[in-house]
């Protein structure tokens, strides 16, 4: 008995339920909804005094600018920045880090610019 109720709740309920993925489907089939990425790296190698990279960016060639890391960052390695819009440029930059004192910074390194594509390419 029990089985056949929720046979019959869910054949009552698909209807709802795959209409309303359908046209999420096609609303998507574009990518005009799909979230983008930046593909970073890889970068360079870290001299003895470094202890990895922060790296920084924005929307705006002129800022302002937030922190992408929470770690360091370390040479020769690949970093992907998601939720971006495709299509956008974005821009940044990298500042080294010390390995005597974490807290300090270098200077930052020339700015790059990137456009953002869309999360499956």
């Amino acid at each position: 008995m029990r089985k056949s109720l929720l046979a019959l709740a869910l054949a009552c309920l698909a209807p709802l339920v795959l209409a309303g993925s359908c046209s999420t489907v096609d609303a998507n089939r574009n990518g005009a909804n799909m979230l983008g990425i930046v593909k970073l790296g890889p970068f360079p190698r870290q001299p003895a005094w470094c202890a990895g990279y922060n790296l920084y960016f924005s929307d705006s060639v002129k800022g302002p600018f937030q922190k992408i890391n929470t770690e360091p960052v370390l040479g020769y390695s690949n970093l992907m920045v998601p939720y971006l819009k495709p299509g956008k440029t974005y821009y940044f930059y990298m500042t080294a880090i010390s390995k005597r004192d974490p807290s300090r910074e270098g200077r930052p390194g020339g700015m790059f610019a990137r456009v953002a594509r869309q999360s499956w390419n």
